[in-house]
């Protein structure tokens, strides 16, 4: 038979006023308890709150028994009282089952198609032009850039050698803030990177501040503090320093600490923004640049995710030091040096192109200081001249996209179309949920610097881009294969997830959109177009001359030339002096025999462990206090909050 319990509701409990206001403090609620349904038509009243009356037990149903021939006595206890589940826990393992699934779909498609391909051209190769268009249309592409690059190169210089191109200086020099972002640094990297910002040439006369913000407290090998600690109380000691305990929303959803100092490191402003917790290289980026925007647009009565006490703080520090707006951001990395021009170099490629192009990128090279003729530098290096010497060259001169401002060398206007809420909170910002999709997973963790590019694009379809090689900055190289494909594997899987996207995006100019098919179907299909050279490399030994003798084989094999020799070429106008031309000669025979091979090892990689988000940071981290998954990696929600609630956060 089922009881019932009375209970009132206690009154004047500060938690719950909100929601225990009349007429809820007069209801009466009926639970299970110890007097039959029936016996009472009104129950019994209590007197104090939440106080749950036990009327006496029911009679027994054999009769009445003395209390010493009825006594029983136990030892049990009642267990505590949980959900049968964790929600968190088994949303999780959902969430991991999901991506185990698309990651074998993957795999299964890949060997699936590229097994087909290797056995179709195997048993059908004298129908070799059925596979023409998967197998040149890359070669095509890069060949179309070479000619392209080449016209308009020399259109341009014409231009200018007979005066009808000229620069425009703007009668006030533009005001801008060089950003620094800092996860695991150590002192002599900060120190010389800083140093490189100082020591910039020709930007004297325009107002600037360096702003310096540091992901967490993780040491880098060999420091006994993190790079916060020795930023805060070293290397910028002195400084007036505030702390909010509340100082924005961060890509969790919880409140940042943060601690803000300000003061002038060798005479040029600076303020350094340290958060408590490591959120990742695009939360930092989402909060400078998101400040810079509503700065500068002095954004009013509408919500953002400063505190409006940080806000103040720092518009103020601006205004200040005579920063009453703020025209470009120039982004750097924590381990990047800057040619004494770079930054000059990047402001004259912006005013070069006019209002419509947003942000400038410059020409990234490898650092060669610990090893002036390492494999890995050589190599690496001659990809970054291969790269922004054809087909980012092409996008630069010709089409207008640059679809990657690479962070550790960028000059981006600070308006709507790249810093806006639009832009920055609702899509760069995106936080993927658990049941996104794979692609999804990967936009949100790895290549920020692309997917801004392409969310501009898309939303914008008129800004452009360009890339600006005589801004020079140089940044470090893997030196062991772990790193090295741990670093590839981030790119790989970043840039081919934006690429494939940006194949559907709306607005994007169908150039971009061709290119960017082509490049993931070549990518897909590595494992066949090695098959295939290695073919040809047999049938050109079996028939000797008479393979020649096929006029259609000669023109592409010239084509294949052609490219090859405008990539040797690069050697006479993008290298800066002799010994990097020498670097480059050397890094292009390594990468003429090792790339083929290193790529589809990086795929096949890339794709085993595609649903693995971890940073792998090109150096190793000794840790972070506030562990979150890296820099750059999307944290554990449950070790987030663990932390983030040990102290009580305040409202915003």
């Amino acid at each position: 038979m089922p009881y019932y319990t009375q209970v009132t509701p206690a009154c004047g409990l500060s938690l719950g006023q909100e929601f225990l206001q009349e007429p809820y403090q007069k209801s009466i609620f009926y639970v299970y308890g110890r007097v039959p349904y029936g016996e009472e038509e009104v129950p019994p009243s209590i007197q104090e709150p939440f106080q749950t009356v036990r009327p006496p037990p029911p009679p027994p149903i054999f009769g009445s028994f003395s209390s010493s021939t009825c006594s029983f006595q136990s030892s049990i206890s009642q267990e505590d009282a949980k959900p049968p589940y964790h929600p968190d826990t088994e949303l999780k393992k959902v969430s991991r089952s999901l991506l185990r699934l698309q990651k074998y779909s993957l795999i299964l498609g890949f060997v699936s198609i590229n097994a087909g391909f290797i056995w179709a051209l195997w048993n059908y190769h004298h129908y070799w032009y059925i596979f023409l268009p998967f197998l040149a249309a890359n070669t095509f592409c890069q060949v179309i850039f070479a000619i392209s690059n080449t016209i308009a190169a020399t259109f341009t210089t014409l231009r200018r050698k007979l005066g009808f191109k000229k620069d425009v200086v703007p009668e006030n020099p533009e005001k801008f803030v060089m950003v620094l972002p800092c996860y695991n640094e150590d002192r002599q990297e900060v120190e010389t990177s800083l140093n490189s910002l100082i020591n910039q040439q020709n930007i004297d006369e325009h107002p600037r501040l360096i702003m310096v913000i540091v992901d967490g407290n993780a040491k880098a090998p060999g420091e006994e503090v993190s790079t916060q600690d020795f930023l805060l109380n070293d290397m910028f000691a002195g400084g007036e320093r505030i702390e909010f305990q509340n100082g924005y929303s961060a890509r969790d959803g919880f409140f940042m600490p943060v601690t803000i100092q300000q003061g002038k490191y060798r005479g040029v402003p600076y303020i350094i923004i340290g958060k408590k917790h490591n959120q990742g290289k695009r939360d930092s980026l989402c909060f400078v640049r998101s400040f810079l925007w509503h700065y500068k647009n002095r954004s009013a009565d509408i919500s953002t995710m400063f505190n409006p006490d940080l806000f103040d703080y720092m518009g103020s520090i601006l205004t200040d030091n005579g920063l009453d707006t703020i025209d470009y951001l120039c982004g750097m990395d924590g381990d990047t040096v800057f040619d004494d021009d770079c930054v000059y170099e990047l402001i004259k490629a912006l005013r070069r192109g006019g209002p419509d192009v947003v942000g400038v990128c410059g020409a990234v090279l490898v650092k060669f200081d610990e090893k002036p003729w390492g494999w890995w530098n050589l190599l690496q290096n001659t990809e970054y001249n291969l790269t922004q010497g054809l087909r980012r060259e092409f996008q630069s001169r010709v089409s207008g996209k640059v679809n990657c401002l690479p962070g550790c060398c960028q000059l981006i206007r600070v308006q709507d179309a790249t810093f806006g809420d639009a832009v920055l909170r609702e899509r760069f910002g995106h936080v993927p949920k658990p049941n996104d999709t794979m692609t999804q997973q990967i936009m949100g963790v790895y290549s920020e610097d692309s997917i801004h590019a392409s969310i501009i694009f898309s939303r914008h379809p008129k800004s452009q881009t360009r890339q600006a090689l005589r801004a020079r900055a140089y940044t470090t190289a893997p030196q062991s294969w772990s790193v090295y494909l741990s670093q590839r594997k981030r790119w790989a899987l970043g840039s081919k997830s934006n690429e494939f996207v940006m194949v559907f995006r709306p607005g994007i100019i169908w150039v971009e959109r061709l290119c960017s098919f082509i490049t993931v179907t070549t990518w897909w299909l590595g494992p066949f177009v090695v098959a295939a050279m290695f073919g040809f490399a047999i049938a050109l030994v079996r028939q000797g001359k008479k393979i020649f003798e096929n006029h259609i084989m000669i023109g592409l094999m010239s084509v294949l030339a052609f490219r090859y020799l405008y990539s040797l070429l690069i050697v006479t106008w993008f290298p800066h002096n002799r010994i990097a031309r020498i670097r480059f000669l050397v890094g292009f025979f390594i990468y003429l025999t090792c790339s083929p091979f290193m790529n589809v090892v990086v795929t096949i990689y890339a794709l085993l462990h595609c649903d693995e988000f971890s940073w792998g940071k090109t150096r190793a981290s000794v840790g972070d206090e506030n562990g979150a998954g890296g820099h750059g990696a999307l944290p554990d929600p449950e070790q987030a909050a663990k932390e983030k609630f040990k102290e009580k956060m305040p409202p915003v």
